[in-house]
């Protein structure tokens, strides 16, 4: 076939012999050449081909042939050839009549069917009384090589064709797929398919296998993989993994650290009972925080809204057999916390998500066998911290069909086509997955899109406020006398709220009492060093002689009013 003008074949063209494969001969849109269709960039060169599968028109355009000017005209224009007009002819009129042949005038449709070269020149009253060229556009739809979609060409695009459809027979149609887009495919597997184009991110995983994947690399998807993730996480948190559920190494539990009350209160899950000892000593810096000591053993019940803050209610207990008290700790106490559990069992992968709730701290102490070496038996704990459901393709190097990787395509989606050749009939028998290491980056990624996520924490408290004795003795280090009087009042409110009940005769102030706090009482030892540094709070401006001490403690020198002052509050308040 000769080539022809893409609008000249396409107006020949009849629906009935479609699909037909087209070559591109030449033309504006020579090798390489970019247009624009609906939006989308298409690239035209020569040699290409397109499979013609439908046509749609869309317009006719018609020029009036003296004047040039081209107009559109509507599908629905209901005009004819011939179309009569209302003429008033006087009787005298002389001139030469000639009888019409009696052709009756046809609609646009009708014009349209005619077989014929395009644009033809006809005449319609209707539109012109001049000749006019009717010039039909249609919209041709197309499949291109390597082309994602439909591809919706207008006739009017100025390259010559030539029809091939006879000798390429053979010619295949590349349709990239996005992986993503291979999930919905579960009938189509498995298959062997060519990469065109690699994950669009590479900071996933920390493996061997990833920087394969790449452009031309063919892989075998064998189907969707059945096993399930666990996220997990080294101690302190500078490793971070993905177990399969194919894992079979076996875990012992190990309890959890805790280093502030606010972390107790998000560990704490409903239904489940959650103890734990203390593990060092924690002073309360306000008069109304508990203290804990060494060996207390605390049993988290639940979070409090009191009238400024949320706290958390416990259960303490300073051996098995006394009798428990109730304390409200406030959510920025810090401290040293261990979770008591008593639990030698070993646990697979499995038995902990049916077992044990999650995040739970466990040691590998049994290997996975089928691994060469089992990175997780390195670490004195892991936290577990999440069953991660995520569908993932179960895969393999078509040059190495025994080791199959799992990709998860929402995660790291790329570019691919299927190809005819036979698939690999046997599954691997070696998992590459079982146990993935996760970048430090994607691993935040992945915690703001696990369920639950998006869920309020409880309240952090306001940072702590220095205590109000301190505050006043710093007052007291200027040199005036009204900063000198201000300081007794102070003092006596902090050497108050020191005192060690002494039976009913000095309870608490009232106003200090608290419904949902409990009080604590401070030891001799915490007493004692308080008013220590009471007495030694105010410096004398003029006396530089400690500030060039080498001495260990950098004491300040206490004025002759200010050591009577206290004296005097000592026996007021004696100790």
């Amino acid at each position: 076939m000769e080539p022809l003008s893409f609008q000249e074949y396409i107006c020949s063209l009849k629906p009935t012999v479609l699909p037909r494969i087209l070559r591109i001969c030449s033309g504006v849109y020579f090798q390489g050449s970019v247009y624009e269709i609906s939006g989308n960039e298409c690239c035209l060169s020569t040699g290409d081909f397109l499979k013609i599968i439908a046509i749609k028109l869309q317009n006719v355009i018609y020029e009036d042939v003296e004047s040039g000017q081209k107009t559109e005209l509507p599908l629905t224009f209901k005009g004819n050839h011939g179309e009569l007009h209302s003429l008033r002819l006087p009787l005298s009129l002389r001139g030469r009549f000639f009888k019409c042949g009696g052709q009756r005038g046809i609609t646009l449709q009708e014009v349209l069917g005619l077989q014929g070269s395009w644009p033809q020149c006809l005449l319609c009253p209707a539109l012109s009384s001049s000749p006019i060229l009717l010039i039909p556009v249609y919209e041709v739809q197309a499949i291109m090589h390597l082309r994602k979609d439909v591809v919706k060409i207008p006739s009017t695009l100025e390259v010559d064709v030539e029809d091939v459809t006879e000798e390429a027979q053979d010619v295949h149609f590349i349709k990239p797929l996005l992986l993503s887009e291979v999930l919905q495919m579960e009938d189509a597997l498995p298959v062997r398919a060519e990469i065109l184009e690699g994950p669009s991110s590479l900071a996933i995983f920390e493996n061997n296998w990833i920087p394969h994947l790449q452009k031309g690399q063919q892989i075998q998807i064998h189907g969707k993989g059945s096993a399930w993730k666990v996220l997990a996480s080294a101690r302190k948190g500078t490793r971070h993994f993905l177990l399969s559920s194919t894992y079979q190494g076996r875990f012992r539990r190990r309890p959890r650290e805790f280093t502030t009350v606010y972390e107790l209160a998000t560990s704490l899950q409903a239904g489940q009972c959650l103890r734990v000892v203390v593990t060092q000593d924690c002073e309360g810096q306000e008069e109304d925080v508990p203290s804990l000591s060494v060996g207390d053993r605390l049993e988290v019940q639940r979070l409090l809204q009191a009238s400024t803050s949320t706290v958390l209610l416990c259960n303490r207990s300073s051996s098995e057999e006394e009798e428990t008290e109730e304390l409200i700790l406030p959510l920025n106490l810090g401290g040293s916390f261990v979770e008591e559990i008593c639990d030698s069992k070993k646990y697979s992968l499995t038995e902990i998500l049916e077992q044990l709730p999650l995040p739970c701290d466990v040691k590998v102490v049994a290997k996975d066998p089928s691994l060469t070496r089992d990175v997780l038996s390195s670490f004195s704990a892991l936290r577990l911290e999440a069953h991660i459901t995520e569908p993932f393709l179960v895969s393999s190097f078509c040059e190495d069909p025994d080791k199959s990787f799992e990709i998860p395509p929402r995660w790291m989606d790329m570019s691919l086509f299927f190809i005819k050749e036979p698939v690999h009939p046997q599954a691997p028998s070696t998992d590459w997955s079982r146990v993935e290491e996760l970048k430090r980056p994607f691993y935040y990624h992945l915690l703001k899109q696990l369920p639950g996520s998006s869920a309020t924490p409880p309240p952090r408290p306001p940072k702590r406020k220095e205590v109000v004795a301190k505050a006043g003795l710093r007052t007291a280090k200027g040199t005036g006398p009204e900063k000198a009087k201000a300081l007794p009042s102070q003092l006596k409110t902090q050497l108050i709220s020191l005192q060690p009940p002494s039976g009913p005769k000095s309870p608490l102030p009232q106003k200090a009492r608290s419904p949902f706090i409990m009080q604590s009482i401070p030891n001799e030892y915490s007493m004692h060093l308080h008013l220590q540094k009471a007495s030694l709070s105010s410096k004398a401006p003029k006396d530089k002689r400690v500030e060039n001490s080498d001495s260990d403690h950098d004491y300040e020198i206490v004025d002759e009013a200010l050591q009577k002052t206290i004296c005097k509050m000592q026996t007021i308040f004696p100790f």
